[in-house]
């Protein structure tokens, strides 16, 4: 296949001793015309595979690299250069953006939060007497469980808001207002069955406390 052809392939190419090379294609050549565009912007990296022809630049699998890392992209230099261009041109624009971005999702978390907090005060539907502890276990309950990227609960989406809040609120009174975390620091052994018999057991302990503390709290009938 022609050098010519080639560039109007998207290629994996790799930095070896003898030069560039593609899996597909062996040793190659570098355009005289293309350039190399290192990876770390985002905006000018994605501006450049948008235009046109690209190849990607990896740097190989290694005695201390057990993967392979994109080092970035050949393309054209006329290409990169107007994507450098245009970067520093919206580069006010774009940061004016992000800004505007991460404030709405800031406020979208907030009132996400809010939400999650009011839910858990309805399953909690504590005793007016102990409307303060409701708000400290609620805040507090919200706040840890809806934290953006940890998985807890507060994040899934398949489940109900009211189950979510459910689970937050059980979970937060588990570790705080029973012994369970003491009793789980104090849990050895070498024997696994054991322990995990034992885990059982604190689970279904703790379990009970934290009905005993929600009926403890709630008014009586």
């Amino acid at each position: 296949m022609a050098e010519q052809s080639l560039t109007d392939l998207h290629l994996d190419v790799y930095d070896t001793r003898e030069g560039p090379w593609s899996p597909e294609h062996g040793e190659i050549e570098i355009p005289d015309d293309w350039a190399f565009l290192p990876s770390g912007d985002a905006f000018v990296t994605r501006t450049v595979k948008a235009a046109g022809p690209y190849w990607l630049a990896w740097r190989p699998r290694g005695r201390n690299r057990p993967h392979r890392r994109l080092a970035g992209v050949w393309a054209p230099a006329e290409t990169i250069a107007q994507a450098q261009a245009a970067a520093a041109e919206t580069a006010e624009r774009r940061a004016r953006q992000r800004e505007q971005g991460a404030r709405q999702r800031a406020r979208s978390e907030d009132r996400y939060r809010a939400e999650l907090a009011a839910a858990i005060l309805a399953y909690l539907d504590f005793d007016a007497a102990h409307a303060d502890l409701a708000d400290q276990i609620a805040n507090g309950a919200a706040g840890h469980a809806a934290i953006v990227g940890s998985g807890r609960v507060g994040r899934t989406r398949k489940l109900s808001l009211e189950d979510r809040a459910a689970l937050a609120a059980r979970a937060w009174i588990r570790h705080r207002f029973t012994d369970y975390e003491d009793r789980l620091n104090g849990l050895y052994g070498d024997d696994l069955l054991l322990d995990e018999l034992d885990y059982r057991d604190i689970k279904h302990n703790a379990h009970s406390a934290v009905d005993a503390f929600l009926t403890e709290h709630r008014p009586r009938g």
